[in-house]
């Protein structure tokens, strides 16, 4: 067996944001994480590690675009998802409501979304850090 299944699996994994991988079958043994990939030979030895060919994940702290309090949801939504989560682009992550207006706060890039760092309903101003979002590698 070659190995451009798990280069074709490492590229999933950098597309959709999974952190590890492994894969045990008959005599082969790999542990993926972060672009290494390790193949055990046997449970007792040492892995060998493959250095990857890319940069690790960049991890970018969301900012409120503009003053509200924070909403985690929409009011007409039962409630804000689990964290982490993978987000796309353009995606809503919140809102920043000021009176009746309710301004979304978009994903600016396809990513892992791991903290809220902000309480609901907490009165933000501009810059305030709303969200840790660990961007997806290209």
């Amino acid at each position: 067996m070659g190995s451009e299944w798990i280069e074709a699996v490492m590229e999933l994994m950098r597309r959709h944001g999974i952190a590890e991988f492994e894969y045990e079958h008959a005599d082969r043994h790999f542990v993926a994480s972060e672009g290494s990939i390790l193949e055990v030979d046997e449970p007792w030895q040492q892995p060998a590690v493959r250095q990857p060919t890319h940069s690790p994940r960049a991890s970018e702290t969301l900012r409120a675009p503009h003053i509200g309090l924070f909403r985690g949801a929409h009011p007409l939504d039962a409630g804000a998802t689990a964290l982490p989560r993978l987000v796309r682009r353009g995606e809503i992550l919140g809102y920043l409501a000021a009176g009746p207006l309710l301004r979304p706060v978009l994903a600016p890039s396809d990513g892992v979304l791991s903290r809220q760092l902000v309480d609901e309903g907490v009165l933000v101003g501009h810059g305030t850090e709303l969200f840790e979002l660990h961007t997806a590698r290209p």
